[in-house]
This record gives structure tokens, sequence and C-alpha cells, in this order.
């Protein structure tokens, strides 16, 4: 790959890291807001405990992902996936779960649709964000 390539491919890189990173700011602050409203040992409302925890973990995860796309950026980018692949599965689980039938619910929770999008474009986008340290 030339410099000019290479080049551009970093910048990429760093262009979708600073994406991701925003919304993963996002979602951190929604977390600390519910933190901060209801305590760290909230329920949200009397879901399951795993999921009050899965939920409240969100809170120290994403912001860890927001370094690490910046000071370690494989890192970041793989632990950004292996976050909204795994909140976007539960959050579905619970949806589907609780507030039955799901497509009608989905229509009605932009959030969980705003997820599952970021997912989308964060798993389209992974390959180039990926740093060129990249693993042979």
């Amino acid at each position: 790959m030339g410099r000019a390539a290479e080049q551009s491919a970093q910048r990429r890189s760093l262009i979708l890291r600073v994406i991701y990173a925003l919304c993963l700011l996002g979602a951190t602050a929604n977390h600390w807001a519910i933190l901060l409203q209801h305590g760290l040992y909230w329920d949200y409302g009397g879901f399951p405990v795993a999921t009050a925890i899965f939920w409240t973990s969100l809170s120290f995860l994403d912001p860890a992902a927001v370094v690490l796309l910046f000071a370690r950026p494989n890192a970041g980018v793989a632990a950004t996936i292996a976050i909204i692949v795994t909140d976007v599965i539960h959050n579905l689980w619970i949806e589907a779960r609780y507030f039955p039938p799901l497509l009608r619910t989905l229509v009605q929770a932009p959030g969980v649709m705003a997820q599952i999008a970021f997912m989308l474009f964060v798993l389209a986008t992974a390959s180039r964000a990926w740093g060129s340290e990249r693993l042979a």
C-alpha cells in the first residue's frame, strides 16, 4: 500500500472511530443520567437482576470502549462491536419478552431502532475502522 493510500485509510479509520465514540458517549450520558437519578442498584422498574447489572455496566463499558478507540484502536473497535451486538440482542430479548409483539414494539421504541442502526453501521464499517496493525 502506498503512503497516500495508507494515510487515507488511517484518516478513514479515525473518522469512523470518532463516530463510534460519539455514539458511545451519547449512550454513556443516558446510562449515567439513569444512575444519577436512580442510583447504582436500581432494578430498572422490576427487570431481572442480570438485566439491571448489564445495563448498569454499560455506564462503565461504553466510556472504556471510547478510550480504547483512541488508545488501542483495534481493541476499541472489537469492544464497540461486542458492546453494541450484545446490547441489541439483549434489548431485543427484553422487548420481545416484556412488550410483545416485538415488531409493533420496535416501531414504538426509537431508542432500540437507533441501537440497531448503530450496530449495522459498526458491523458494516468495522473493517475500515480497524487500525493498520492488523493481525496476520
